[in-house]
Formats: structure tokens, sequence, C-alpha cells
């Protein structure tokens, strides 16, 4: 007995050592996945996790699908990543991508039976056999040629060997694009981290993300920056906010306590046409489009249904003569030539109307919140909502929104064409 215990020991440690040599010897670790030169990464965590595993019972249970045979494919994957990488001198030239398999403790079984499924080439570079080329074709309409190549524990496919070439000598340098790898949470069912140093000014990058919890998805979107950027979207305090009540479906609500900031942050960001015109404002008015935003009050509310307006402001006088440049005031309002009208009172701007109370509630950390309507994209969705919500945390802004189950279920049916 004494014997089988100190031999079963043995085997233990030695399964120990031999994970540790593989996690932390011959796997490469997923930062080195994420090469200097890369300009996007779309990363799916373990297909076979508990949560991808509630996520596909929720998914069965809405759609009324047996999802057996595409578990039976994504059982043995702890991971993929889609890297979009330019190790071109010259600007402009398109992004190259390689798809990065992670098949964990398969990794060994699945390079004796690649042979099965591909037909080597050379130097541990392969093609996919012609009778599995026809069926990507015929099923998935994929007409691309699909190479591949092993390394370091992980699968690498793309649709042109020197992309997979230009991209195993790129890891092989060791340099890695922190910027992108230190966004990816990891923890979450896939994200898309994008990154845009040198190319947006005061932004860093863009990570969306999507997560099942709480019975419902979290679609999360966080844009990174210097500290300056992310003051730009800082709120006026709770107690000085008067435009909550009018929060509900169909609106759009903003409030910063900077409005001059931010107006000058998306100057620089917009189309060129558009700054054009606005600079058209200080020409009839000798004052800058932002001095007519840094009299807003805090908070605007916009109704895009109804195309209803409340506007809070500091003064009255300069957007009375900044309107009346344009329209002229036909009793206590001002007519546009579109017809709709816009009355000032008590220091309040109303466009269109007296807009009425709102019906959603709003947590009072934010800065923005949509209520959207998914009607706009397609008309069989009409009338169901979606709540989106901004918030700043340091030096990101973060914007999501959560779809429950409940919803998931209304908006398949709707698409589906079933009435329950």
């Amino acid at each position: 007995m004494n014997k089988m215990l100190k031999r079963i020991i043995e085997i233990t440690v030695l399964i120990i050592i031999l994970i540790y040599f593989y996690f932390f010897t011959f796997q490469l670790s997923h930062d080195r996945l994420i090469i200097k030169e890369s300009k996007a990464v779309i990363s799916i965590g373990d297909l076979n996790s508990k949560k991808v595993k509630s996520y596909y019972q929720s998914y069965k249970k809405i759609t009324q699908t047996d999802l057996g045979d595409s578990q039976k494919w994504v059982k043995y994957i702890k991971g993929l990543d889609l890297i979009y990488f330019n190790d071109f001198e010259i600007k402009n030239k398109e992004d190259k991508e390689v798809l990065v398999i992670n098949l964990g403790w398969f990794y060994p079984i699945a390079k004796l039976k690649q042979t099965e499924y591909f037909d080597n080439l050379e130097k541990n570079y392969f093609s996919l056999k012609d009778i599995y080329q026809k069926k990507l074709k015929t099923e998935y309409d994929i007409d691309k040629k699909i190479y591949m190549t092993n390394y370091k524990g992980y699968y690498f496919i793309s649709d042109d060997r020197k992309k997979l070439s230009d991209y195993l000598k790129l890891i092989e340098k060791k340099e890695m694009n922190k910027n992108i790898s230190s966004k990816i949470k990891g923890n979450v069912l896939g994200e898309v981290v994008i990154d845009l140093k040198g190319i947006k000014q005061g932004l860093d990058s863009i990570n969306v993300n999507i997560d099942y919890k709480n019975n419902g998805l979290s679609i999360d979107g966080y844009l990174y920056g210097n500290l300056k950027f992310s003051k730009y979207f800082n709120g006026i305090e709770k107690q000085d906010r008067k435009l909550e009540k009018y929060i509900g479906n169909d609106r759009i609500y903003i409030t910063s306590n900077d409005f001059k900031s931010l107006a000058g942050f998306i100057k620089e960001n917009i189309n060129s046409e558009i700054n054009s015109m606005l600079s058209l404002i200080k020409i009839f008015t000798g004052k800058d489009f932002e001095d007519y935003v840094d009299k807003i009050d805090g908070e605007i509310i916009y109704d895009y249904a109804k195309e209803q307006m409340i506007l809070p402001i500091k003064e009255e006088k300069d957007f009375k003569d900044l309107i009346e440049v344009f329209v002229k005031k036909t009793g206590n309002k001002y007519l546009l030539s579109n017809g709709k009208t816009i009355e000032i009172k008590n220091n309040v701007i109303y466009y269109n109307g007296i807009m009425p109370e709102g019906n959603v509630v709003y947590k009072g950390d934010e800065f923005l919140n949509i209520s959207l309507n998914l009607g706009l994209y397609s008309l069989i969705l009409k009338d169901i909502y979606i709540n989106i919500a901004g918030t700043v945390e340091e030096n990101k802004i973060k914007i999501g929104t959560i779809i429950t189950n409940k919803k998931l279920f209304e908006i398949y049916n709707r698409m589906e064409g079933k009435n329950d």
C-alpha cells in the first residue's frame, strides 16, 4: 500500500511538473500574441467555460435550437484571437489578419491528427485539404484558400501563407502592443480592442466587450484617453440637474460641466465640412460656436422621435441674438423654415414645443442616457427599447447596455416572424 501511495504521489508530482512546463515554458503567453504591430484584436475566451455554457443554455431556450454540433466542435477551444496587424512602412497599406487558436491540452493530440485535415507544404506550413475547402465553399460560402501553421502551443490560420510567415517573424521579436494587451479583460464572452494612438487626438484605444451575466447580455464600450479627454464628460452635480424627470423612451440625455471644451474636442474630430459650417456663426455674430455652447447650463435632452429639445441656458441674450440672425420672431416664438418653433423662457430653450415628462429610471452618475428604439434600424423591432448609459471611470469613458433574456427572446421572435 505504501509503495502504491508513493507511486501515486510520484505520478502526481510529474503531472504538476508537466503542467508547469507546458503553461509557463512551452506555450506562449497571451500578451506575446499581441505583437507590437497589432492594430486591432478580436478576442474570444474559453468556449467551454461555465459562463459560455450558461449562455448556450439561454440561447437554446430562446431560439429552441440544438447547439449539439456547434458545441462538439468548440469544446476543445480555450481561446480564439483574430489579430489585425500592419508592418508596412508605407501608410494606407491594408492590414493583415491572422486567426490564433488556443487548444489548451488538446494541442499535442491535434498535432498528431492535423494531417487528416491539412496537406503538408514545407517548413511547418500546411494548406486545408481540397475536400474541406469545398465544404467551406458550399456550406459557409468561404472561397478563400486556408493556410495553417503551429507554434508554441497555438494554431495560426490565414488566407495567405505569407501573412503567417510575417506574423511569426514578428512574434519572435518579442515586442508587444501593451496599449491593446492591457485593455483585454480575458474574462468575458468576447471583446474587440482597437489601437488609436497616433490616429485620433486624445484617444488611445477603444474596447468593446460582450458578456453574459445576471440573465442578460451586456455590451460595454470603453474609450481610453488622457485625463483631459475624460474631463470633457464629467456631468454636473446631481442636485443641480433639472432635466432628469424628462428622461424617457426615444430620448437622449447629456450632462457636462464643460460643454465648451467638449464642443472643442468634438470639432477637432468631426467632418471638415461641418466644421466650416460652424465657423459661419462667427462671421454672422462675431462669436465662436464654442462661446455659445459655453452658455448651456449643464444639460441637454432631445426626443429624436418627436424632434423636440430642451436646452437650459445661463443667459438668454446671446442665444436670442444668434437665433434672430437666421429667423424672425412671431409672437413669443421663433418660426423656422422647417415649420418647427423655438421658444425661450426662464432661461430655457424649447425646440418644437413643450416636452412631457419621461418614464426611464435614471441612476444619477451617468453623463449620457439614450433610450434607443431598435425600430430605427428595423421596423420589425419597432418599440423594443434598449437603454444605453455613459459614465466616466478615471481615464476612460464607459458606454454600455444590458439586454435581458426576456428582451432577447422578444427580439428573436420578431426577427423570426413569431407572435409569441
